[in-house]
């Protein structure tokens, strides 16, 4: 009879506890969603094995290009219980940061990816974690410690996300939502000292669908589920330090900033949601298109960090921009009238630049987009 009375104890307790992670991760993902979040899932930090040997070979192919902070202790990267000490689970997130592009409001513009157009989405999400952190803390009565992160630390992200349930890798390597929420997603972890229960991997595919490969003018896609950035119009223009390759210049077309042509035509995109925070909205950072001639005016770094330091477009420096700017002002002089006026003040304002500018990168590309005329 004894063991019977501490059995249904037992028993008892264990469903309380049951019912109360269960009560615990319905709030997080309540909380989550009023605070604009589009899909919530909860990650287990057990190590990434799986994930770690398709990021090795993905490495081991010459893949990551220059990203030499990516070549660096991959075990780690696929090790999410050492991220943050004391955590036990991680909130993991997605947003959407798509908004409407307009047609280009003339010749001379070049095109910035959307995910870029306002505010840096390092800063604003971090917020709003930190924000969910606290409504958390305040429902359940209980302070929680945790640390917010997206994009900016030793994590296999896309794997991280993939095996958790916030979606599966399309391929083009980025994660797309389920519910034809698509991939024109940000994603970020909350890791928190609390047991929650963690959810499964998602299942979804991109079936015989590769039009993602097929429409990557720089073939950077180079087979399903692998992009090369060596290739890549984003690595290119973003986390390039050098020069952009002369058998590469065409391929970027208008992009003078990042890319979104494999997300543009993706059929899980057809129909994106548009982002609900005004942070990520055109308005509030430097928009969808950059006038190209008037980045050639940008004398240093300092007024260049005047201009995009509170934006993504910070990343390459001024002088990563010039660059990219230099290469799309060729290819939209290959493709304009010579006998234009519009067309001869871009010509004087390159000349002037390519004699002006001190650095040999900058000059030879400045040449070179003269030379496209």
């Amino acid at each position: 009879m004894l063991e019977l009375v501490r059995f249904n104890i037992v028993f008892c307790v264990l469903r309380s506890l049951g019912a109360y992670l269960v009560s615990l991760k319905q709030s997080v993902v309540q909380l989550a969603a009023s605070k604009g979040f589009s899909n919530t899932v909860i990650g287990a930090l057990e190590p990434m094995t799986a994930e770690l040997e398709h990021y090795r070979s993905w490495l081991e192919r010459g893949f990551a290009a220059g990203m030499e902070y990516m070549k660096r202790n991959p075990e780690i990267r696929s090790s999410p219980q050492l991220l943050y000490p004391g955590s036990k689970s991680a909130i993991i997130v997605s947003v959407s940061y798509y908004t409407e592009k307009p047609p280009a409001p003339g010749p001379f513009f070049g095109s910035v990816a959307r995910y870029a157009v306002g505010l840096d989405y390092h800063a604003v999400i971090r917020r709003k974690l930190r924000e969910l952190r606290g409504a958390l803390a305040e429902t359940v009565g209980v302070n929680i410690v945790g640390k917010a992160f997206t994009d900016d630390v030793a994590l296999y992200e896309q794997g991280f996300a993939g095996r958790s349930g916030l979606g599966f890798a399309g391929k083009n390597t980025l994660i797309i939502g389920p519910k034809l929420s698509g991939s024109y997603n940000f994603v970020a972890e909350l890791f928190v000292d609390v047991e929650l229960e963690p959810d499964i991997k998602y299942r979804g595919t991109c079936g015989q669908c590769f039009r993602c490969g097929d429409a990557c003018p720089t073939n950077a896609i180079v087979e399903p589920y692998s992009v090369d950035a060596n290739r890549c119009i984003s690595y290119l223009t973003i986390e390039n330090k050098d020069g952009i390759p002369l058998e590469h210049r065409s391929g970027l077309g208008g992009w003078v900033y990042g890319c979104d042509i494999c997300q543009e035509v993706c059929p899980y995109n057809q129909k994106p949601p548009i982002t609900p925070w005004e942070e990520f909205q055109p308005h509030s950072g430097v928009g969808h298109y950059l006038y190209l001639p008037e980045l050639l005016d940008i004398q240093d770094d300092d007024a260049f960090r005047n201009r995009f330091g509170h934006t993504p477009l910070r990343r390459p420096r001024r002088r990563g921009l010039l660059r990219n700017a230099l290469v799309v002002l060729g290819n939209q002089l290959r493709q304009i009238d010579g006998n234009d006026q519009a067309v001869s003040l871009v010509v004087q304002r390159l000349s002037r630049f390519s004699k002006e500018e001190a650095d040999p990168m900058l000059k030879e590309h400045a040449e070179w987009a003269l030379a496209q005329l």
